[in-house]
């Protein structure tokens, strides 16, 4: 269907493709590189973006539902696939027939997952800060860790999420709770072991026993202390049209802004608020959405112009 608005969202594909042969160039003694691709590659939207991460060199694909995994698993049979939300009990079969692997943060999910053959595992470790609890004592790690090692599945891997990677010392109080939780185990054996994510990976060095880091905003350029990443959004649009307001005239949900005098006037952008982009396309070998609600925003707009938020 011939879409006739003017305001379309530019994915870069080639510039996602070169940003992760960038960073897999700069960052060489990983064993995984984890494209974190949740929430439909953030909003990238989709198939087209995990390819150009895969011809760029990442190896794992990274999600947060059980459908993300499904969906990537039956474009992707092949890519190892890892959930970040710990599985719930009554999905744990979804996982291994469909050889996706689960996240456990606590003990009670560690003895669920421990009772399921061929669930390959991985625990998810609390710095301190995990939405998602776990113990942040040795004592505690160390009932998940025998009771995974004792049980049915496969202890594959272990992971560190950080939550404040711009902060040194937060981020050295994750790692250092990480190594003293996991002083009585041995890691070694371990196919994963990743501390790194986008934030931290261009902040902190690498250390010794990690062989596995996460890439997730840093992949789309989302990353200011690597000025050799490209941006790889452009979002573009065309003023719709332009009316002058009367004093005291309100416009937009809430009246979000109300004229101050007489011949103020007012630009309608079509971008939208709410919905966003809505469909996706080919234009010229990136990855193009169309179709944004009408809005009122002032981006781009002279300064003689006022400007209101509206959905549209």
């Amino acid at each position: 269907m011939e879409v006739y608005r003017s305001t379309k969202a530019t994915i870069d594909l080639g510039a996602i493709r070169r940003n992760t042969q960038r960073i897999l160039k700069k960052y060489p003694d990983y064993r995984y590189y984890m494209a974190v691709v949740k929430a439909d590659c953030y909003g990238y939207r989709g198939n087209l973006v995990v390819d150009a991460m895969l011809d760029g060199g990442v190896n794992c694909l990274t999600a947060s539902l059980v459908e993300e995994g499904l969906s990537l698993r039956q474009s992707y049979p092949q890519i190892p696939v890892l959930l970040f939300i710990p599985a719930s009990k009554d999905t744990l079969h979804i996982f291994v027939q469909n050889r996706l692997w689960a996240t456990v943060a606590t003990l009670e999910q560690a003895k669920d997952a421990a009772q399921i053959p061929g669930l390959q595992v991985l625990i998810r470790a609390n710095g301190g800060s995990d939405i998602f609890g776990g113990p942040t004592e040795r004592e505690e790690f160390e009932q998940i860790w025998d009771t995974l090692t004792q049980g049915k599945c496969s202890l594959i891997g272990i992971y560190l999420h950080s939550y404040n990677g711009e902060s040194a010392e937060e981020t050295l109080a994750e790692y250092e709770t990480f190594q003293r939780m996991t002083a009585g185990v041995d890691l070694s054996g371990l196919e994963i072991v990743s501390i790194s994510n986008s934030l931290t990976l261009p902040r902190h060095d690498k250390l010794p026993f990690c062989n596995s880091c996460r890439l997730g905003n840093i992949l789309y350029g989302i990353e200011s202390e690597d000025p050799d990443l490209e941006d790889t959004f452009r979002l573009t649009s065309q003023i719709h049209s332009v009316f002058p307001l009367k004093k005291g005239q309100s416009v937009a949900y809430s009246h979000a802004y109300t004229a101050k005098e007489d011949g103020e006037r007012i630009a309608a952008v079509p971008i939208g608020f709410v919905r966003g982009v809505g469909h996706v396309v080919i234009q010229n070998g990136s990855l193009v959405g169309i179709d944004a609600p009408i809005g009122m925003l002032g981006y781009g707009i002279p300064p003689s112009f006022r400007a209101a938020i509206d959905d549209g």
